[in-house]
């Protein structure tokens, strides 16, 4: 008997290109030696179906795939990700307010994007934070930063989530407008609000001294926030452990989105901290599983080093992060627990974005065994889909651990 799960969720896991990807050609020595002692199976499963692929999904899908992969089937047009990072980051949200994702950005004095991220450095942001939330606005907000240059901005009133936003996503592109999507008046409203308060986070922040610091030690300056998928609502979904009848599970993840999802059908959470590179993220999920091994039936851990990798083009770093999740690995396993191995996405050394396919599903010290000569997209392609729908990878997982 396997009484508990370990599930891993690295974040933008697979690549397009099958024939040479991080994954494939990283040197991963215990998981290959588990392979070869018929420890594994390899599959490959679609996070989301096509029709379940949001509009913007090369730039943000994380929330909902999440979701799917959890076995929640939910159209792109009634998910909005601002109020689950809301609750991910830990700021009290109620129905009905508007919340937002929300970017640090780089602009230039003509707002033309300099950099999404602020160059992925959180030097002084922190500060920025409080200089937001001083700015004196006609409708109560508040803004909180969460996992890098990530975070949440809520407005605490009645508003409308049927409006555009402003993230051009991509750079040396001019900040976008936010236009109602509807021409009922609370819209044409809403958008005129959020113009007006993002130039005054612009005023704020363009000549703080903050900004002028990291000028000076060569980095881009976090004068304006980018904002995308506002929401004014939690959806009800039915409880995770009610509808697969497992005992209890926990999240570990840094505080963001795939928290939130998490937290809003019943798990628990451990806040992972802040890391600068994968090493210290893996150091980190070390400690919490060591200190919730015990108590929880499901551990469910979100990786987000292999993603950051990805949107920055970073091959080399990707294939470090397979390496040293390996070795990681080795530290953690034990043959009476069943672990998963999946990520949530493609994201595209390449292109730096998402990607929409399969992505692959690794299973260790399961009744399943198809002889995986490697853990990679490829071998996980020609082994195909095992699992067609991702709610049956549950009620497996809960069936054979018994």
């Amino acid at each position: 008997m396997k009484s508990k799960i370990i599930f891993f969720l690295i974040d933008g896991l697979a690549d397009k290109n099958s024939l040479k990807t991080p994954l494939k050609i990283s040197n991963k020595p215990f998981i290959e030696f588990l392979l070869k002692n018929k420890k594994g199976f390899l599959s490959y499963i679609l996070p989301l179906e096509k029709k379940y692929w949001p509009k913007y999904g090369e730039a943000s899908v994380s929330g909902l795939a999440n979701l799917g992969i959890l076995g929640y089937k939910i159209k792109p047009d009634l998910f909005k990700r601002g109020p689950y990072e809301a609750i991910g980051i830990g700021v009290k949200y109620k129905n009905g307010w508007l919340a937002f994702r929300a970017n640090f950005a780089s602009v230039d004095r003509n707002l033309r994007v300099i950099d999404r991220r602020v160059g992925r450095n959180i030097y002084g942001l922190d500060i920025l934070e409080k200089e937001i939330n001083k700015i004196k606005f006609s409708i109560p907000f508040v803004f909180k930063r969460g996992l890098g240059h990530r975070g949440v901005l809520i407005f605490k009133q009645k508003l409308s989530d049927k409006i555009s936003f402003n993230d051009p996503l991509d750079i040396n592109k001019k900040v976008k407008k936010i236009k109602n999507l509807s021409n009922d008046s609370l819209s044409i409203k809403t958008a005129k609000i959020l113009n007006e308060f993002l130039r005054n986070v612009y005023i704020a922040l363009e000549n703080h001294k903050i900004n002028i610091e990291r000028t000076k030690k060569g980095l881009p300056p976090a004068n304006y926030l980018l904002l995308r998928e506002g929401g004014t609502k939690i959806l009800k979904l039915r409880n995770f452990f009610e509808k697969y009848g497992f005992k209890n599970g926990i999240t570990l993840a840094t505080l963001g989105v795939d928290l939130g999802t998490c937290l809003s059908i019943g798990f628990k959470k451990f806040v992972l901290q802040e890391s600068k590179d994968a090493k210290e993220e893996f150091k980190n999920v070390y400690k919490g599983i060591k200190k919730v091994i015990n108590k929880y039936e499901i551990i469910y851990v979100h990786l987000k080093k292999a993603d950051e990798a990805s949107h920055d083009k970073n091959f080399e770093k990707k294939k470090i992060f397979f390496e040293l999740f390996d070795q990681f690995f080795k530290k953690i396993y034990n043959k009476n627990i069943i672990f998963v191995i999946t990520g949530d996405h493609i994201t595209s050394i390449k292109t730096g974005k998402h990607a929409y396919g399969p992505v692959p599903l690794l299973i260790l010290n399961s009744s399943l065994n198809n002889n995986p000569s490697e853990f990679s997209e490829r071998e996980a392609i020609r082994l195909g889909r095992f699992f067609t729908d991702n709610s049956k990878i549950w009620e497996f997982l809960n069936n054979d651990r018994k």
